[in-house]
């Protein structure tokens, strides 16, 4: 049976939709942005990336594959964490793309309020890893912190999510803020 998962930004009363991860009968696990534009060359878009049952893992947007590599096979065998895709997030995005979240549409759905959100452009990232059960997150976090945190645990393996803050350093920028 299909699962279907989410990833909602809470703002207010509003619940805005992230990610679509959907699981499959058949093992592939996929993810979809939604885009909130209407219109053919938005239709076309369509960017998501699948993990398939023989460990194929790949991007998609405008019917192009990217990114393609071959991982293990996402079975009860996963071993680790493998990042599936990192998306960043600001804290008025959501909204700028309009894409409602139902609720009812979704087996699980994880919300994340938008007030843990950066404003900045490039800070908050929502991250998502297959992992074996237990898994702790790819992100190395040693300059950054999780915010939220969120495991679909309906199969092996394991989805993932993380909210994540790392600030954003401009190339020549002194992360540190000392100067030479």
């Amino acid at each position: 049976m299909d699962r279907m998962f989410a990833v909602a930004i809470r703002d207010g009363d509003d619940l805005f939709l992230w990610i679509r991860i959907r699981r499959a009968a058949d093992g592939d696990i996929y993810y979809i942005f939604p885009t909130g534009r209407e219109g053919a060359e938005w239709k076309k878009a369509n960017p998501h990336g699948s993990l398939h049952k023989d460990g194929t893992l790949h991007h998609k947007s405008f019917n192009r594959k990217m990114s393609r590599k071959r991982i293990q096979k996402p079975d009860a065998n996963f071993k680790g964490p493998v990042n599936f895709v990192t998306r960043p997030i600001a804290s008025n995005e959501p909204r700028l793309f309009g894409v409602i979240c139902n609720p009812a549409e979704f087996d699980e759905v994880m919300e994340v309020p938008v007030g843990i959100l950066s404003a900045k452009r490039y800070e908050t990232h929502v991250s998502i890893d297959v992992t074996e059960s237990g898994g702790s997150p790819s992100l190395n976090t040693s300059d950054g912190q999780i915010l939220a945190q969120h495991t679909f645990q309906d199969s092996l393996p394991w989805i993932l999510v993380s909210v994540v803050c790392k600030p954003f350093v401009e190339e020549g920028e002194n992360p540190v803020g000392d100067s030479d």
